[in-house]
């Protein structure tokens, strides 16, 4: 073999070991993400930015792009250093969903969604059925309901008021077998000892009672609430973003309490005008000691 074959053959042999090499380096270089600003002098095009999981696209006054996470998101466009585009978080569904989350969190946010909720009977209606279907698609989200409800003194107290104006309901509980035994079973504990129990949440208290999530951040005020009100009437009049942000609340027992809270009313009225979820109610109510202790004691009073 002459010297010019074999000098072909040996740079073949190191092509194909160094090829796999090669390609799994190009691949990582394909797949990395590089910062907004560097995508942005490239390709200016807002339609193909995209960021690292968990972070959210955010077009800034200036027009220079950034990602950033959903608190800072927030933060960003309620001090006018950004602005809010849905158009663009419609094409990117994942960011849309991490916003929603931030979003859940903030009860200033949430008090103006729910209402908004009280003040259109129409968006009512819809929410409320929507909500229906996904209690009886996942019970863990009625749990999530129920569990604020039955185990917070004064939702308990405002839940079995509803309830004792709900005739259907009252017949169902009354008609429940064990229902009669709950009656004559001795109360645990006196009306103290219930108070102050009923802000305790955990374990001691039902089989299905949700664990305690992250509190709510009790903001102390947002500088421009028209934007940031605004922001989230852009995602309520989308039927289909308004669905997947009520979807997001059932997931948070800790957002479930505060909207109890503010639409009890509307809430309870339609879980119990359903048989099936009336039924699951009832079969909850009465494996939650406390809950029990305060209907037993108000139908001692109520007799």
């Amino acid at each position: 073999m002459n010297n010019k074959n074999f000098s072909f053959l040996f740079t073949l042999i190191l092509c194909i070991s160094f090829s796999p090499f090669l390609f799994e380096n190009s691949f990582s270089q394909e797949n990395l993400i590089f910062p907004p600003r560097q995508q942005w002098k490239q390709l200016p095009d807002p339609d193909i930015l995209t960021c690292k999981d968990g972070l959210i696209l955010l077009q800034k006054t200036n027009g220079s792009p950034a990602c950033v996470s959903s608190s800072t998101y927030l933060k960003l466009i309620d001090r006018g250093y950004g602005k809010f585009d849905s158009s663009q978080l419609m094409k990117r569904p994942e960011m849309m969903t991490h916003l929603m989350g931030g979003m859940v969190v903030e009860s200033q946010l949430m008090s103006h969604w729910h209402t908004m909720m009280k003040n259109d009977p129409k968006i009512m209606q819809q929410s409320m059925s929507d909500l229906v279907l996904k209690l009886k698609e996942n019970p863990k989200f009625l749990a999530n309901i129920m569990g604020p409800m039955t185990t917070n003194l004064e939702l308990r107290e405002e839940m079995i008021k509803h309830m004792k104006k709900h005739d259907q309901m009252m017949i169902s509980f009354q008609e429940h077998p064990r229902w009669m035994e709950s009656v004559h079973h001795p109360m645990i504990g006196s009306s103290m000892n219930q108070e102050m129990s009923s802000g305790m949440h955990g374990k001691n208290e039902c089989s299905w009672c949700p664990e305690k999530s992250v509190d709510l951040q009790a903001h102390q005020g947002f500088h421009r609430p028209n934007i940031m009100e605004d922001m989230i009437h852009h995602i309520w009049i989308n039927e289909k973003m308004r669905s997947q942000m009520h979807e997001i609340m059932l997931k948070d027992p800790q957002h479930m309490e505060l909207m109890t809270d503010e639409t009890m009313d509307s809430i309870l009225e339609f879980m119990m005008d359903d048989t099936e979820l009336r039924q699951q109610m009832i079969d909850m109510m009465l494996e939650h000691p406390e809950f029990m202790n305060s209907i037993r004691h108000e139908n001692q009073f109520t007799n």
